[in-house]
Parts: structure tokens; C-alpha cells; sequence
């Protein structure tokens, strides 16, 4: 199957995998009154990148990448696949990047 992510989708799912990495990190410590103080500074940098690829928000990036997930199953849209996926198909769909 050909590789369809571009430049763009994979830096978005970089800064989205940074951010996850980061939150996790944080959040393994006990908890604290600054817990709150320093994950806002982690998300904002996310969006900043989000940003910086082109996206106007979160929900445009996933959104973008569902869709490309789908395109490399080898659907041409979300709504023929949500008209036809088989369960292998949603199977599949599960195990790529989200």
C-alpha cells in the first residue's frame, strides 16, 4: 500500500505525540496545585505546532488524520468507509496512529 502521510500530518502527529509524552510525564507525579499551572504551557505548545503545520485547531488535525488513516485503508471517504468498512476494516482502524 502506498505511504500517504505527508510532511504536514506527520509533524502534527509529532507535536501530538510530544504533548501525550509530556502530559503522561506530569501526570505520573503525585499530584500538586501546579499540576493544573504547567499542563496548560504543554497544550498551548501542541496548538502552537498544530499551528505551525497549518491547522486551525485539534479537532481539524484529527479530523485530517482519520481521514488519511481511512485513505491508506483504501477508502476515498469517510463516508464510503462508514457506509462499507468490514469489521477487519474497523479492526485495522484501531490499530493505527490516533
Amino acid at each position: 500500500m502506498p505511504e500517504l502521510i505527508d510532511r504536514k500530518m506527520l509533524k502534527g502527529r509529532e507535536a501530538v505525540d510530544a504533548y501525550r509524552s509530556a502530559h503522561l510525564l506530569l501526570y505520573s507525579k503525585p499530584w500538586h496545585s501546579g499540576i493544573p499551572v504547567e499542563h496548560t504551557p504543554l497544550l498551548e505548545k501542541m496548538l502552537v505546532d498544530l499551528g505551525k503545520q497549518g491547522y486551525k485547531s485539534m479537532q481539524e488535525f484529527f479530523t485530517a488524520s482519520e481521514l488519511l488513516n481511512i485513505k491508506e485503508l483504501g477508502f476515498l471517504s469517510k463516508e464510503g468507509f462508514d457506509a462499507s468498512a468490514t469489521d477487519k476494516n474497523l479492526e485495522d482502524l484501531s490499530r493505527m496512529w490516533r
